[in-house]
């Protein structure tokens, strides 16, 4: 797509589908820059919304040559809202308008797809549809790292790992989340996974990785003097509880995979973790035995009925909840 409005190659319409809201706004922009001057934007650049769409009047205007100008761009943004008469009108001028002199370009922009067939097979006949989804991890990390080359920066796997962890597939949340964490390390070269923490969750991320990592190795000085510093933070208690949950529950996970005679890939495989989280888990969960982890679920489940309905502070819950964890009976 991006190669073709490098070439100027223009179709009349274009059927933007898909979740990545980025990309579709990032291709709405480069058309844009590319087919208009910012000098006759105001004449030849027009925005509607799917709701009460004035169909008739869009239709008229897609067939009156642009001003000072080679093209006119009309774009209709939550093209999922337009209502299915509209649909069939459109249908009807894909259908019967000839495209061969392209002088109009109109751009359809739905949040997620469209379930009128029709519409997109014909669209296809005369124009572009395009599904903006990234549903490829590798894709994403390399998009990543290639925003991060842009400043010539590289990140770490780790680093890689907690980013994708915090702001998943969104690329426009991961775009402004880059462009931070490429201010606050500066002239740094390399991307470590402390910098996303700090970054993105403030210094209470540093400290609650240091507190799950304590209770995997069962350090009980690390872990309360963690949960200290994290009693100090904006991070709600719930959060607190729910990172401690998962961190036992990946120890049994990885350890019911080793029982089953799984190794280190099949592990990475199936749990679709980095190597180096794998490698940590697999070296928490020899400090653990079944026995532990059991113990360790009952006294999860009391925690979480305190925290429900117990008049004892979170915070001396939590604390309480990690003590017991580590200093079990084996």
């Amino acid at each position: 797509m991006l190669n073709l409005i490098k070439q100027e190659r223009v179709y009349p319409v274009y059927l933007f589908l898909g979740k990545e809201n980025y990309l579709k706004e990032n291709i709405l922009k480069k058309l844009l820059d590319k087919l208009i001057t910012p000098t006759s934007r105001e004449l030849n650049y027009k925005v509607f919304y799917g709701e009460k769409l004035p169909l008739n009047e869009i239709i008229n205007d897609l067939q009156i040559l642009p001003f000072i100008s080679k093209y006119k761009l009309v774009v209709i943004k939550e093209a999922e809202k337009i209502s299915k008469e509209d649909e069939e009108k459109l249908i009807n001028y894909f259908n019967h308008y000839n495209f061969k002199n392209i002088f109009s370009i109109l751009i359809l922009i739905y949040k997620e797809t469209t379930s009128n067939k029709e519409l997109i097979k014909i669209i296809e006949k005369v124009g572009i549809v395009i599904n903006l989804d990234i549903q490829d991890k590798s894709k994403l990390n390399r998009w990543i790292e290639a925003k991060f080359k842009q400043s010539n920066k590289k990140i770490s796997p780790e680093a890689l790992f907690y980013l994708q962890s915090w702001t998943g597939s969104d690329l426009n949340r991961l775009f402004n989340e880059i462009e931070k964490i490429d201010i606050y390390t500066k002239d740094q070269k390399i991307i470590e996974k402390e910098d996303i923490m700090i970054t993105i969750g403030g210094s209470e991320s540093v400290n609650l990785f240091k507190v799950l990592d304590s209770i995997g190795n069962r350090e009980i000085e690390n872990a309360i003097d963690g949960m200290v510093k994290l009693d100090q933070s904006n991070l709600h208690y719930l959060s607190i509880f729910t990172m401690i949950y998962r961190q036992i529950k990946l120890i049994l996970q990885i350890k019911l995979l080793l029982l089953s005679g799984c190794n280190f890939k099949e592990i990475e495989k199936e749990l679709k973790l980095p190597s180096f989280v794998v490698e940590k888990i697999i070296k928490q969960s020899k400090k653990y035995t079944f026995k532990d982890i059991c113990k360790s679920y009952q006294l999860l489940n009391i925690a979480d009925l305190e925290l429900k309905n117990s008049q004892k502070e979170p915070q001396i819950i939590l604390e309480e909840l990690v003590m017991n964890i580590i200093n079990q009976d084996n």
